[in-house]
């Protein structure tokens, strides 16, 4: 049977294929626009869960190269919202494609004539069909709904989404976009070894990480969506223990008065932004609350999850699969059942409320 840890490794060779066909795959985004390309002004992504948190991740670093502002949206946040601009380019990422409410929100965009692209798995999806023209995210078949492999390419997906716009209008030239697309495979052959050291560490430390009440999981720029990955990962795959993610530096504002033993607080580490606070806040987990880690670059101890960060503005991929590695074992550890799609007991809550339709 192919296990999560399996699919977890897959995100590498499959982030070398998307690269690769970056511009094809690019094309219908070109088409789409036509001229408009340079008289966009914005750039909102809407979607839910893990496709949210996809967009959470991307945003910061598709602002950058295409200097247009990139606003993030929950599905039902969009829904509420009042006011649309008419000159904004909507992405709509769901890795099935068949989120019910992510779809009706394409079909309200095109009501509006608003250009619409789709980021799914496959182009007969129910929202890629919806929309005016699909990106394809690279995924494949996953065969777990704890998505590990949809994360990561529609992270990359919606970064080669930007890179190409940027190509279009003028913000970088080819030889950035080329350069780019070089970190995001130094951040593929970096993924390997991340996550033979997230087993490796985990094996050492498993006793005292079962003992957990929760996990809390801090970030900045774009390990920000890793931490809100992270904390979803761990909640739905062990069923067990509490898991939320914060931006860094907002995680300060009152969350850590209310930790107490049993919380343990991870904090990605990039070496680079906010160290400071990765640091501040660990030592605190460390010293009061008996059990953090730093995940990443600069361990404070030997207990720390160290790895190289090699991708750059890429670098969310390769602590994905530190979260996500950490999640599954945490699982197959306290004995939860990790079972594919489809096998096992339905899970209770369909029989309440419905998010997505085939």
């Amino acid at each position: 049977m192919v296990t999560m840890l399996d699919c977890i490794r897959r995100v590498a060779p499959l982030t070398r294929e998307i690269v690769k066909n970056a511009e094809v795959n690019t094309d219908p985004v070109v088409r789409e626009l036509g001229d408009d390309i340079n008289k966009i002004n914005e750039i909102i992504i809407c979607g839910a869960g893990s496709s949210n948190t996809a967009a959470v991740t991307a945003a910061g670093f598709m602002e950058k190269v295409t200097g247009l502002q990139v606003h993030t949206f929950m599905a039902n946040k969009f829904n509420g919202k009042s006011v649309y601009n008419p000159d904004a380019l909507y992405i709509f990422v769901s890795q099935t494609g068949t989120s019910t409410l992510v779809k009706e929100m394409v079909v309200r965009m095109n009501e509006k004539g608003f250009h619409t692209i789709a980021v799914t798995e496959d182009e007969n999806t129910p929202v890629a069909k919806a929309a005016r023209t699909h990106v394809n995210m690279g995924c494949g078949y996953e065969e777990y709904w704890f998505r590990t492999i949809g994360y990561c390419t529609s992270v990359l997906t919606l970064m080669i989404i930007a890179l190409r716009i940027a190509l279009e209008r003028g913000t970088i030239g080819s030889a950035k976009y080329n350069e780019y697309l070089q970190e995001a495979i130094k951040a593929a052959e970096n993924h390997p070894a991340v996550v033979d050291k997230a087993v490796k560490w985990f094996e050492e430390h498993k006793d005292q990480l079962v003992k957990g009440r929760s996990f809390i999981i801090y970030g900045s720029g774009p390990l920000h969506g890793v931490a809100l990955e992270g904390a979803l990962k761990i909640l739905e795959t062990a069923k067990h223990f509490l898991a939320i993610g914060y931006e860094a530096e907002d995680g300060l504002h009152g969350p850590c008065l209310g930790f107490t033993e049993g919380d343990i607080v991870i904090a990605l580490n990039d070496g680079v932004n906010d160290e400071w606070i990765s640091h501040g806040i660990v030592n605190f987990g460390k010293n009061e609350l008996g059990q953090a880690y730093i995940f990443g670059a600069d361990p404070i101890d030997e207990n720390d999850l160290r790895f190289d960060v090699t991708g750059d503005d890429f670098r969310a991929l390769e602590f994905a699969p530190a979260v996500e590695t950490l999640a599954y074992l945490l699982a197959k550890a306290i004995g939860a059942p990790v079972l594919p799609a489809g096998e096992g007991v339905e899970h209770p809550s369909g029989r309440y409320f419905e998010t997505h339709r085939g």
